[in-house]
This record gives C-alpha cells, structure tokens and sequence, in this order.
C-alpha cells in the first residue's frame, strides 16, 4: 500500500512540474507577443518602423568613367535676355484603312525650356567703336540681337498621355523596344523657336538690356555721352 502511494506521489509530482514549464512557456510567450504589440502601437504613433536589412535588396553601382574633356571654345556671345516656354506636342502616328485601335501610336507631350536672345561680340568691326577726340562721347554700333538653339527642360517636360494599338503593344513587349521620345524635344524646341520670332519682344529686351549694359560700363569709364545702334535690322 505504502508502494502505490510512493508511486502516485511521483506521478502527481511529475505532472505539476510539467504543468509550471508549461506555464512558464505561456508566460513567456504572452510577455514576446505583448512587447511585440506595444512595439507597433509606438511605430504607428510616431511613424518609426524598426530597421530590418534584406539580404537579397538591390544595390545601383556606377562603374561610369570620368568625364573626358574634348575641346575648350571662346564664347562671344552676350546673353541679354530668356523667353520661357511651355509648348503642348500632340503627335500621331497612323496607318492608312488600319484603326487606331489596332495599329498607330498617339502621345501628348508637354514640353519646357527656354530661349536666349544673344548679341555676339565677336562679330564687331574696326569702325565699330568710335569715340570723340576729347573721349566724353562714345558710338558703338553691334549685330541685331538673335535667338539662341532652344533649351528644353528634361525635368520639367513629360509626357501627359501615351496610346498605342494592340499591335504596336505586341511588337513592343515581344521586341523590347520602349518608345522613343527624341522626336518630340525637337519638335517642342522647334515650336519655342518659331513662338519667339514671331513675338519678337524676347529680341527688344536684348537691345535694350545690351544698350543699358554698355551705358553702364562707359559711364565708369568717364564717358558722357554714349550712342548705341544696332545693324542688320531682324
């Protein structure tokens, strides 16, 4: 009798410390899960997120070789003023008795840049400038002002809208190719050029920027008097 109380004495024994680890194994598990969960209350309030690295993230590695210079130029050219633009491009390409659902290319292209009236310089004469024997008065008769290559803003320009028929989507995708965009800066640089002729007023503050400048600078040199023209009317 004294046998079998022994024994279940051990068993029940057994089993309370099976239990307390058991317990203890809860316990443990309830103090993670709760630090887990304060941990994400404090990230969602104050926007921190823990920092986790992945192995397997990408990584941009420029292996570009320096710049190589080529050749150094003088400029002449006098900068006087800047017309900026913004010009809308529309182009469509499109295949007779074909629709364009099915074949042909549409995209609308909005376009920024700018473009400069410059007077050049280098261009003037012996008898450009004449001054007076006693030097109070100055003549300095220049180039008319001319526009500049249009500018046009890679930052700034984008493309608004792109539509492509089914059959140009496949040979792209199969292919590989992306569109290519090249032909709508040089489009949009030719529209900023034919817009700044036709004003004409980016041309009128360059002589007048240019006259003032020259004005300013004879002054300091003890001038009075001080003309300036401009030849070859635009």
């Amino acid at each position: 009798m004294s046998e079998r109380s022994g024994i279940g004495s051990g068993i029940r024994s057994g089993l309370v410390a099976l239990l307390r680890v058991r317990l203890g194994i809860a316990r443990l598990l309830l103090i993670v899960v709760g630090a887990v969960l304060v941990l994400a209350g404090i990230g969602f309030v104050s926007g921190w997120r823990p920092s986790l690295t992945n192995p397997f993230g990408q990584e941009r590695i420029d292996r570009s070789p320096p710049a190589v210079l080529r050749s150094l130029t003088d400029l002449s050219e006098y900068h006087a003023a800047s017309a900026h633009f913004e010009v809308v491009v529309d182009l469509a390409d499109e295949t007779r008795f074909i629709p364009a659902t099915l074949r042909g290319e549409r995209t609308l292209f909005v376009g920024v840049g700018s473009v400069d009236s410059v007077v050049d310089f280098g261009k003037l004469g012996a008898d450009a400038v004449t001054v007076s024997e006693d030097r109070r008065m100055v003549s300095v008769r220049l180039p008319a002002p001319t526009l500049s290559e249009p500018r046009v803003d890679p930052e700034h320009s984008y493309v608004v809208a792109r539509q492509k028929g089914v059959l140009d989507r496949i040979g792209g995708f199969l292919t590989g190719s992306a569109s290519d965009d090249r032909e709508l800066y040089v489009v949009a640089a030719d529209r900023m050029t034919q817009a700044a002729k036709a004003d004409g007023s980016v041309l009128t503050l360059a002589e007048r920027n240019t006259t003032g400048m020259l004005r300013g600078l004879f002054s300091a040199l003890g001038f009075t008097t001080i003309n300036v023209s401009y030849a070859d009317a635009r």
